[in-house]
C-alpha cells in the first residue's frame, strides 16, 4: 500500500475510534462541567474580592489530572480519558490568547505611543534583559550546566498579557500605569522572541560542545516572523475597522470582529508566523485607523467571559505534580520564579526612572509583569524538540516553566490589582 493510502486508512482508523468512544460529548461535559465550577469562583472571587483569574487558576490546578486520580471513585479509564480530553482542548487556549492580544492591541493608541514611547522601549529592553541575566546567573550559580542556564533565562524574558489584562478590565484600570503596562506586555513576546532566538541555538551549540551558528536563524527568521505578524495584522484590521464602519447592526459588528480576530489567527498558524503579535496588531489598527468610536469593546467583553475562564482553568489543569516532587527540582523552580520577578522588577524600575516615566509607572511597573505562561511554555515546547537527543534537558526546563507560570498566574493578578490600587487607577 503506497503512502497516501496508509494515511487515508490511518484517518479512517481515528475517526472511527473518535466516533466508538464519544469524544466530542465527553469533551462537552467537561466543558460545561468546567462552567458550572467557574461560576462558583466568580461568586466566591466577587464575595472575597480576589481577582477572579487567581481562582480560575486555582480551580484548574484543583481539577488538574494529577489530583482528580486520586479521588476514590476515579478509575484508571477514567483519569486516562481525563487527560486526554483535556490535552485536546487547546484550541480553546489559542482563540483566548487572540482575543486577549486583539483587547491589548485595542487599547494601545498612537498618542500613547507618542506621550509614553520612550518609557515603554525602555522599559521592555530592561525588563527583558533584566530577567535573562537574573535567571541566567542565578541557575548557573546553584550548580546547572551555562547551556542550560542560557535556556532558562531567554524563556524567562517572556511575559503572559492575559491574567494582566484581565485584572486592568476586571478593575476598570485606566491612566499612565494601565497604558504601560498595556503596552509593555504586548511588546514584550516580541523581545522575548527575539532573545529566545539568539541565545537557543548558543546553549544547543554549548550543549553539543561547538559549532557554527547562522546569523540567518538566529536573527533574520524571528524578525522576519515579527515583522510579518505586524504586517498582517495591520492589513486584517484596516479591513476589519472599515467594515465596521459601514456596519450598524451589532450582530455584523460581532461577527466581523470574530472572523477577523480568529481568521487571522487561522493564517498566523498555517504561514508560522505569531498569532499573538497579528491580533495585536489587528486590534491596535481598529482602534487607531477608524475616524470613529466603533462600540465594539462592549460586545468583546461579555462574549469573551467564559472564554477567559475556560482558558484560566486549563492553563492551571496543566500542572502535573508526578514530576515535581525532588527536592533538586524545586530548587531550580524557586530560583527561576525568585530571580526572574527580581530581573522583571528591577530592570523595569530602574528603566521608568531613567526615560523619566511618571511617578506611579517608576513605583509600580514591575508588578504587572509577573504572570509566565502562554508564549514561555511555547518556547519550553521548543526546547524540548531541539534537545530531543537529550529529554531529561528538555522535560526539566518545561516542568519548572509548568510550576512556576502556574505560581505567577495567581501571584501576578494580585500583585497587578495591588498596583492599580495603590496607584489610584482603579475604579472598582
Amino acid at each position: 500500500m503506497d503512502t497516501a493510502g496508509q494515511i487515508s486508512l490511518s484517518l479512517e482508523q481515528m475517526e472511527s475510534w473518535i466516533v466508538f468512544n464519544n469524544v466530542g460529548s465527553k469533551s462537552i461535559y467537561l466543558i460545561g462541567i468546567f462552567l458550572i465550577l467557574g461560576l462558583s469562583v466568580v461568586i466566591l472571587a466577587k464575595k472575597y474580592g480576589v481577582p477572579i483569574v487567581v481562582g480560575y487558576v486555582f480551580l484548574g490546578i484543583l481539577l488538574s489530572p494529577d489530583l482528580i486520580k486520586m479521588l476514590p471513585f476515579i478509575t484508571e479509564d477514567i483519569s486516562s480519558w481525563y487527560t486526554f480530553v483535556i490535552s485536546n482542548l487547546d484550541y480553546v487556549t489559542e482563540i483566548a490568547l487572540a482575543f486577549i492580544a486583539f483587547t491589548i492591541g485595542s487599547e494601545l493608541s498612537i498618542k500613547t505611543f507618542k506621550r509614553l514611547g520612550k518609557s515603554i522601549f525602555y522599559i521592555v529592553c530592561f525588563e527583558a534583559v533584566g530577567a535573562f541575566v537574573m535567571v541566567t546567573g542565578a541557575v548557573y550559580i546553584i550548580g546547572k550546566p551555562l547551556y542550560m542556564a542560557l535556556l532558562f533565562g531567554s524563556i524567562a524574558s517572556a511575559t503572559a498579557p492575559a491574567a494582566t489584562v484581565m485584572v486592568l478590565k476586571e478593575y476598570n484600570a485606566e491612566g499612565p500605569l494601565t497604558s504601560t503596562i498595556m503596552a509593555v506586555v504586548g511588546i514584550d513576546d516580541a523581545a522575548a522572541l527575539i532573545i529566545f532566538s539568539l541565545i537557543s541555538p548558543a546553549a544547543y551549540l554549548r550543549f553539543q560542545g561547538g559549532g557554527k551558528i547562522e546569523l540567518q536563524k538566529i536573527l533574520l527568521l524571528p524578525l522576519f516572523e515579527i515583522f510579518a505578524s505586524i504586517a498582517l495584522g495591520l492589513a486584517a484590521g484596516y479591513t476589519a475597522q472599515y467594515l465596521l464602519t459601514l456596519f450598524e447592526e451589532k450582530t455584523k459588528k460581532v461577527m466581523t470582529v470574530v472572523a477577523l480576530i480568529i481568521g487571522t489567527s487561522a493564517v498566523s498558524l498555517f504561514f508560522d508566523i505569531s498569532p499573538l503579535i497579528a491580533n495585536m496588531a489587528v486590534g491596535f489598527a481598529v482602534r487607531n485607523f477608524a475616524k470613529k468610536n466603533l462600540q465594539i469593546s462592549e460586545y468583546l467583553d461579555t462574549i469573551t467571559i467564559p472564554l477567559y475562564a475556560m482558558f484560566f482553568m486549563l492553563a492551571g489543569t496543566e500542572i502535573r505534580f508526578s514530576n515535581m516532587g525532588s527536592l533538586s527540582f524545586l530548587l531550580i523552580a524557586f530560583t527561576y520564579l525568585t530571580a526572574r520577578m527580581i530581573g522583571k522588577v528591577g530592570g523595569s524600575t530602574l528603566a521608568a526612572r531613567i526615560s523619566g516615566a511618571p511617578e506611579s509607572v517608576q513605583k509600580y511597573i514591575g508588578f504587572g509583569l509577573f504572570p509566565q505562561s502562554g508564549v514561555a511554555i511555547a518556547l519550553a515546547y521548543t526546547v524540548q524538540r531541539q534537545f530531543s537527543a537529550a529529554p531529561e534537558v528538555g522535560l526539566l526546563i518545561f516542568n519548572t516553566l509548568l510550576l512556576t507560570a502556574a505560581i505567577t498566574e495567581v501571584i501576578g493578578p494580585l500583585a497587578t490589582k495591588y498596583a492599580v490600587i495603590k496607584s489610584g487607577e482603579a475604579k472598582e
